[in-house]
């Protein structure tokens, strides 16, 4: 019965308006309090000299040697690339995507198996973020060492992260508010229902989050992930670039895949019984994580780099 009860309160019904509204404002502060205060020296540096100098070496000297070493090295240069990226400005997002993954919501449809629910949003999240991989890493393969040395100018370089991620935050920030039901208005009235019908599925929403982490990869203008671009492209493969731009999509992920297999371990039960009886409490917490998301990535790609409006711990002189 608490099942049935449950799944007949929207988030619309169980909180008022205001309340939504007052999470929404919350949300974006907080993302854009993240933003303007990110240390990107520290995260960086520790992707740098932490993971990739122990894993592989150093990577800027790397980035030529694909004749020394080979393909088959690639791929554990690639993996540490993604990995080192974990906690950089162009990936830290990925973790407001981890509610809405581990205890997806299927409105008027009981679910039999949380777990099994879980785990499919998993594997289509894992899916979508792949096939962009693969597809920007084929582009990647033929171009060729001179065409990649072009793209990977650090002004190009950043030009295409503040479009991609900008991008990326906006869309992010749109699906929050529709989640939040404060557009409700306008969708009913220019979106239509099937539409709305489809976009609302866990599964639906699972790829797109995978879409999106995806092209987290077009966008990154690390230069460990510069390094790798140029390593990549000395195969002159589109099949190669593809194979080993999996690799660096498994890598920017690793840490994710860990924390969401430890949330279901530890708190998968709970999580279902809450699902079943009040799921509107799991599309407030996946909403508000999706508008703090899409706050840092606009704030921060989009007004801080482009109008040096951010690095506020550093213009304070709280970091060095």
């Amino acid at each position: 019965m608490m099942q049935e009860a449950g799944t007949k309160i929207g988030l619309t019904a169980a909180y008022t308006w205001q309340k939504r509204f007052g999470w929404a404002l919350a949300a974006l502060a907080a993302g854009i309090l993240l933003a303007g205060f990110w240390n990107y020296k520290a995260v960086d540096g520790f992707g740098r000299t932490v993971i990739a100098e122990n894993l592989v070496g150093n990577t800027a000297e790397l980035a030529g040697d694909y004749g020394q070493r080979g393909a088959g090295f690639g791929f554990l240069f690639a993996w540490t690339a993604g990995l080192a990226a974990t906690f950089t400005a162009c990936n830290c997002v990925v973790y407001t995507m981890l509610p809405g993954l581990a205890c997806p919501v299927n409105p008027g449809r009981p679910a039999r198996s949380a777990r099994e629910a879980a785990l499919r949003s998993l594997g289509l999240f894992t899916l979508g973020m792949l096939v962009v991989c693969a597809a920007y890493g084929a582009y990647i393969g033929t171009l060729g060492p001179q065409g990649v040395e072009a793209l990977n100018v650090r002004t190009v370089r950043l030009q295409q992260a503040e479009l991609t991620f900008t991008g990326i935050g906006i869309v992010m920030l749109l699906w929050g508010m529709i989640s939040l039901g404060l557009w409700n208005t306008f969708l009913s009235a220019y979106v239509p229902m099937n539409i709305r019908g489809f976009l609302r599925k866990a599964s639906t929403q699972a790829g797109i989050m995978g879409i999106l982490s995806g092209l987290f990869t077009v966008g990154r203008p690390y230069p460990i992930f510069r390094d790798l671009l140029t390593y990549a492209a000395s195969a002159q493969s589109p099949f190669y670039g593809a194979l080993v731009m999996l690799a660096q999509g498994v890598g920017q992920i690793t840490v994710m895949l860990l924390m969401f297999f430890l949330i279901l371990l530890l708190f998968g039960k709970s999580l279902a019984r809450q699902a079943a009886a009040k799921p509107y409490r799991q599309e407030l917490f996946s909403s508000i994580a999706l508008l703090a998301g899409g706050a840092y990535f606009v704030f921060y790609w989009g007004l801080a780099i482009p109008f040096d409006i951010g690095s506020w711990g550093f213009k304070l002189g709280w970091y060095r």
